[in-house]
């Protein structure tokens, strides 16, 4: 596996530099899907300097594929991309969305081919055992009712995203009441896992 997991994205130059030495091809024929919930969060504007960011750094417009799962997306239509990028959100709704769209099968193909899977914040969450770190701190609410928190159960811990000093008694706290190892990072952190091995970037 090849992931790139994070709180916000691409928001420092190491982690922009970690992005780019994990892509196979040079930028520039590198193709991306960005997988989103735009159209209900009504943050279309966050996708567009998302979009923005990889063309500066040198993915071409024309390969950049976007697929809002809040609207009625077929997984089998998104095919042959290099980089799945996963954008943040309500970490339920997405989990839920994600599971009726097929995109939980296409995400573990799509990693299985060792190929780059980025996630921001919820896009993090979802490759953990569970989702449970979104019931912590500043929880998501449960949009969906979502009665089963289970994820994709790619990686065996758990990531807990946008973490702040002010949090660890909170985060102490979830970590003793979960049996998964819990990884915090903070908006200027992220973590590399290559296979069996993680590495974090700060």
């Amino acid at each position: 596996m090849k992931l790139l997991l994070t709180s916000k994205g691409l928001t420092t130059k190491k982690i922009k530099n970690a992005f780019l030495a994990l892509l196979e091809k040079p930028i520039s024929k590198n193709k991306v899907l960005i997988m989103h919930t735009a159209k209900l969060r009504r943050r279309l504007g966050r996708v567009k300097a998302l979009k923005k960011s990889l063309i500066k750094l040198g993915i071409k417009k024309q390969n950049i594929i976007e697929a809002d799962i809040s609207t009625k997306v077929n997984a089998r239509n998104y095919t042959n991309f290099d980089v799945f990028y996963s954008c943040g959100g309500n970490t339920f709704y997405i989990l839920d969305r994600m599971k009726k769209t097929g995109f939980d099968k296409l995400i573990k193909r799509f990693v299985r081919k060792n190929k780059l899977y980025v996630g921001v914040s919820a896009g993090s969450y979802i490759i953990c055992p569970t989702i449970e770190a979104a019931t912590w701190k500043h929880a998501d609410k449960n949009i969906v009712g979502l009665k089963d928190l289970t994820a994709l159960n790619i990686v065996p811990f758990i990531v807990t995203a946008h973490y702040t000093a002010k949090l660890k008694n909170i985060i102490d706290e979830a970590e003793d009441n979960t049996k998964y190892e819990v990884k915090r990072l903070t908006n200027r952190q992220a973590l590399i896992v290559l296979n069996n091995k993680v590495r974090k970037i700060e």
